[in-house]
């Protein structure tokens, strides 16, 4: 009798199970060549198929023809968990997911892209913690994801125009200021009458990215009062998150014991133009720099004149006019180190002729800047001992961020002519040549020029002479270029002087 029990008992929690089992999985399949996925009722599962493999990701897809399969079928997903090893969300591979809730990752170190729209109009996903090494987030990548309430978003990422349009229940974002943010990344789209208009952005702001102010803060989709706000309230805040540490570079920078008394400096970092795209990281490049020439090289604080977003008239004739020529006297014996960040562009209807783009010029009207030529024959015809020119630009009409200067070339990198030193002891450290972009460097916080050109001074306590210097920037720039994109972009930094200068140059210092 108590054997029939038992034996009773144990077949109906066998059968228990199997009912159990059979709802443990409801459906499953395959969604790429190492991806498998599996549902139970309401937790949709996905990890790699084999322990064999490392890394997987989910396929693209589409909103229409190549859905999801998960879409296809409609499950009524409500949390989403990825098992180990998973790098990329395909496009669209949760889009509409209305009932999506949460999303969970059993590990995240190697994950690095979300794709477009991957969870367009999700809109029921509270919360989303974006893994910490994630490098892209693309366009629409959570639009209209209207319960989502806030964001952190971590410090290699670039972020694409409008991934989070109109998530009208964010309520903090906190931005890590190296991170690259496209346009409306934060806006809410309205239409009146068929007219589309955007509101910005307005509640709580923990951090930002370097290059945002009060002045371009509706470019990336955020109020002006909101970033007023966070910047502390001043409205001409606008160099206050340039100063934010982001490398190792900003805050280790050594003390020289040499004073030179006879070197003069004009530092210009131009990030905010009126009318292209901003430079990430230019005013932090500029100030970073003049700190190196007040601490490492041992510049007298009035000897370094710094200047940002300046337009034609504050280089030509404020700084190069007013202060050089007309208060620096006894040049003849006095060294000049000038800096720039910032944009260049080619005139294309002139052979390619290169310019110095300041703040207030159009890109599409390049002769109305200042010409590189006769940018070299200013600074020669000033007669100082020893001029040296570091150029963090780049005169192929693209911008760090692959943004076109000259209107309609966005993406085409043009040849410009690199520009000729005509007079005086002039030598030029240059970022990029021929059709190169100056990229930037995002996760150090500087344009990638700059960066090894403070590493230098960093490491060598600003005794470096040209010769050293234009090698250590040769190797380190040309070999970290092509990591820094997915396009394996070149970049190829050049000394060049001046013919005074011609078999000596290598052999000078600061």
């Amino acid at each position: 009798m108590i054997r029939k029990f038992w034996l009773i008992v144990l077949v109906t929690m066998t059968s228990s199970l199997a009912v159990l089992a059979q709802r443990a999985v409801t459906a499953q399949g395959k969604c790429g060549k190492d991806t498998e996925w599996a549902f139970d009722g309401s937790t949709l599962h996905i990890q790699k198929s084999s322990e064999r493999v490392l890394f997987y990701s989910i396929p693209d897809y589409d909103m229409e023809k190549n859905v999801a399969p998960w879409i296809k079928q409609k499950l009524p997903i409500s949390k989403v968990v990825f098992g180990l090893g998973i790098t990329r969300i395909g496009s669209c591979a949760f889009a509409k997911c209305t009932q999506l809730k949460a999303v969970e990752f059993q590990g995240d170190r190697e994950f690095e892209s979300i794709g477009w729209g991957a969870f367009y109009e999700c809109r029921n996903l509270f919360n989303f913690s974006i893994p910490t090494g994630t490098k892209k987030i693309e366009t629409i990548a959570f639009a209209n994801c209207s319960s989502l309430n806030s964001i952190k978003i971590p410090s290699k990422a670039t972020v694409e125009d409008m991934a989070f349009l109109s998530c009208t229940n964010l309520a903090s974002i906190e931005v890590a200021p190296t991170v690259v943010l496209g346009r409306l990344v934060f806006a809410t789209e309205m239409s009146n009458g068929g007219v589309r208009s955007h509101k910005f952005y307005n509640k709580t702001i923990a951090s930002l990215p370097a290059n945002i102010t009060v002045t371009n803060s509706e470019a990336f989709g955020l109020s002006k009062e909101a970033v007023e706000h966070y910047l502390g309230g001043s409205k001409d805040a606008d160099n206050k998150t340039e100063d934010a540490v982001t490398s190792n570079v900003d805050t280790n920078i050594p003390d020289s014991y040499t004073k030179r008394n006879d070197t003069y400096a004009l530092v210009i970092g131009n990030e905010q133009y009126r009318y292209v795209p901003s430079v990430p990281y230019a005013k932090h490049d500029a100030k970073v720099f003049a700190e190196y020439c007040k601490k490492t090289l041992g510049i007298p604080a009035e000897n370094v004149h710094y200047c940002e977003n300046a337009t034609k008239n504050m280089i030509l004739d404020e700084e190069i006019g007013d202060w050089l020529t007309n208060e620096v006297q006894g040049r003849e014996d006095k060294k000049l180190i000038v800096y720039y960040a910032g944009h260049g562009v080619p005139d294309i209807q002139d052979k390619n002729k290169a310019y110095i783009l300041p703040t207030d010029v159009r890109g599409t009207k390049p002769q109305q800047g200042i010409a590189l030529d006769d940018f070299y024959a200013s600074l020669g015809d000033l007669a100082f001992a020893q001029v040296s020119v570091f150029l963090d630009a780049c005169f192929s009409g693209i911008t760090r961020d692959n943004d076109g200067v000259n209107e309609g070339l966005r993406g085409v990198e043009i040849d410009a002519d690199p520009g000729r030193l005509s007079s005086g002891n002039v030598v030029v450290f240059s970022a990029a040549q021929g059709n190169e972009t100056a990229q930037g460097y995002l996760q150090e916080g500087h344009g990638l020029f700059t960066y090894y050109l403070l590493k230098s001074l960093q490491e060598t306590y600003g005794s470096v002479s040209f010769g050293q210097l234009a090698n250590y920037l040769q190797e380190n720039v040309s070999s970290k270029a092509p990591q820094l994109n997915t396009l394996r972009k070149r970049q190829t930094p050049s000394a060049t002087a001046s013919d005074a200068l011609t078999d000596k140059w290598q052999n000078l210092y600061f």
